[in-house]
C-alpha cells in the first residue's frame, strides 16, 4: 500500500512530481530505494529528449576556496530566466563548480563544458558531472548546459565578483603583501572595473603579439586610406594605439570610479602592493 506519506517524501528526496512519484512507488511495491532509482531511470530519458533545446539564458558562478589559492569561474545555461534563478539550479553551479575546483586534472586549465560531463562527479563517484547535470534537467524540466569554466591556482590570491543576478562574473589572480581590507576593496574596485569596462589583457607587455600586429596592420591601412603621407603613418598608427591600448588594456584603462587616473594610477597610489597577474571574465552568452 503507497501512502500520502510516502509519495510526499519520495517527491522531497527526488524533485518529482507527485503522481510521478506515487506511479514509481506503486511499480516498485512501496520499495523507496528502488522508487528513486525507477524515477531517477524515467529522468535521465526525459533529460536525453531536452538535450537538443536551446539553452539561451543562465548565470555565471564564481567558487573560491577558503585559502583563496584556487577559483573556479563557470558559466551554466538553461532555456529561461526564471530556471536561472531556480535554487536546484543555482545549487547545481555550485556543486558543479566545488568539483572542478576539487580535481588535480582541472588544475589552471581552461575549457568547456565537454572536458567536465564524463568526470566521475566529485561527491558520488557513482555518477557522472553529466549524470548530475541530467538528474537537474529531470527535476526542473527544462535543458541545462554547462557551456565553460576557467580554474585558477595560485601562489597568490583569487578574487572573483559576480554582478547583479549571475549575468557576469569576474576571477582575479593577484598577489598583495597581506589580506587587509584596504587591499581587498582595491581587488574588488579592480573586479568591478573588468566586470563594467571589458578589458582583454592586463598590462601592455602582455598584450597578445599577434592580437598586436593585426591591430597595427589595421590602423595602417585605414591611416593610407585616409591618404596619410607614407612618412608619417608609423607615427599616426602609434598615436592610434594608445587609444587601443586605453580600450583594452585594464591597467592603461580610464579607473570608472575616478576617471582622471588609469586602473594603473589607483593601485599604485592605494600603497597596498597589489599585483594584479591574470584575469577571466564571462558574460552569459557572451564570447
Amino acid at each position: 500500500m503507497v501512502s500520502a506519506e510516502m509519495v510526499k517524501n519520495l517527491r522531497e528526496m527526488t524533485g518529482a512530481g507527485m503522481l510521478e512519484c506515487k506511479k514509481a512507488l506503486e511499480e516498485a511495491g512501496g520499495d523507496m530505494e528502488k522508487a528513486k532509482e525507477i524515477l531517477r531511470i524515467r529522468g535521465l530519458a526525459k533529460a536525453d529528449k531536452k538535450a537538443g533545446r536551446e539553452t539561451k539564458e543562465g548565470i555565471i558562478y564564481a567558487y573560491v576556496s577558503e585559502d583563496r589559492k584556487t577559483g573556479v569561474l563557470i558559466e551554466l545555461n538553461c532555456e529561461t530566466d526564471f530556471v536561472a534563478k531556480n535554487e536546484h539550479f543555482v545549487e547545481l553551479a555550485l556543486n558543479i563548480a566545488k568539483h572542478i575546483a576539487s580535481l588535480p586534472e582541472n588544475t589552471n586549465k581552461t575549457g568547456s563544458g565537454e572536458d567536465v560531463l564524463s568526470q566521475s562527479y566529485a561527491q558520488n563517484q557513482s555518477i557522472s558531472v553529466g549524470d548530475l547535470i541530467k538528474s537537474v534537467i529531470a527535476k526542473i524540466g527544462e535543458n541545462i548546459q554547462l557551456r565553460r569554466f576557467v580554474r585558477f591556482d595560485t601562489e597568490g590570491f583569487v578574487h572573483a565578483y559576480v554582478h547583479g543576478v549571475g549575468k557576469v562574473g569576474v576571477m582575479l589572480d593577484y598577489t598583495a603583501p597581506s589580506l587587509d581590507e584596504k587591499s581587498l576593496r582595491v581587488v574588488q574596485d579592480v573586479a568591478l572595473q573588468i566586470a563594467a569596462m571589458k578589458p582583454e589583457f592586463v598590462s601592455i607587455e602582455s598584450v597578445d603579439p599577434e592580437a598586436l600586429k593585426r591591430e597595427r596592420r589595421i590602423l595602417t591601412e585605414q591611416a593610407r586610406q585616409e591618404g596619410k603621407p607614407e612618412n608619417i603613418i608609423e607615427k599616426v598608427v602609434e598615436g592610434r594605439l594608445k587609444k587601443f591600448y586605453q580600450e583594452k588594456v585594464l591597467l592603461e584603462q580610464a579607473f570608472i570610479r575616478e576617471e582622471k587616473k588609469t586602473v594603473g594610477q589607483y593601485i599604485k597610489e592605494s600603497g597596498t602592493g597589489v599585483e594584479i597577474k591574470r584575469f577571466t571574465r564571462f558574460e552569459v552568452g557572451g564570447a
